[in-house]
């Protein structure tokens, strides 16, 4: 790591980013607060580094624990930085607050962040190639239409939702007929 000048009062940039979302993990809204106060203080480039690591931790530390806390972060982040003044800093740090004060008091899951070092790691440690189920072969690919696969079996296996719909589909039934119909019309275009 690049060496960085101290943050305004002559501590480590970098540990004052770890002890933010560190504070944001444990839900200690003040000193996390305080921490990025001392890099906004800094300069407009460490307010930069602040709000990245808040909208990173929201979704390493927080994700589908609390999505609407995710939103509520990352609009609040958005806003600080448009309202950012080197100069005048309190109306920013209002919006980087709330953010702070959201994910401190959210529902935490490190379960995001689990999961991408699972599937990118063994993608880049050991190679792995995903593979291709013979559900994803079906018409809106060149295998698929090599294996003769139309309409019916996009409706069969290319549809399936996992967990299901608790309410039925007003639609599905129209927009099928509707592809069947499609389908044939091209299949009558290629014999002539």
């Amino acid at each position: 790591m690049p060496r960085l000048q101290p943050t305004l009062n002559g501590l480590d940039p970098y540990v004052c980013v770890s002890a933010l979302q560190k504070c944001i993990r444990r839900g200690l809204e003040r000193e996390a607060m305080e921490f990025a106060v001392e890099m906004a203080r800094t300069s407009k480039h460490y307010f930069s580094w602040v709000c990245n690591r808040i909208e990173i931790c929201a979704h390493e530390d927080i994700g589908l624990a609390d999505p609407t806390a995710v939103l509520f972060a990352s609009r609040a982040i958005e806003q600080a930085r448009r309202f950012y003044k080197p100069d005048r800093q309190g109306e920013c740090l209002i919006m980087v607050g709330n953010a702070v004060r959201c994910l401190c008091r959210a529902d935490k899951s490190r379960e995001g962040d689990h999961y991408q070092a699972v599937c990118m790691l063994n993608s880049e440690l050991n190679n792995y190639v995903p593979e291709v189920p013979d559900f994803a072969y079906d018409q809106h690919n060149l295998e698929g239409r090599k294996r003769g696969r139309g309409v019916q079996h996009f409706r069969d296996e290319g549809t399936q939702l996992s967990p299901s719909p608790e309410s039925p589909d007003a639609y599905e039934e129209e927009a099928f007929q509707l592809w069947f119909q499609q389908e044939r019309e091209r299949h009558k275009q290629r014999l002539f």
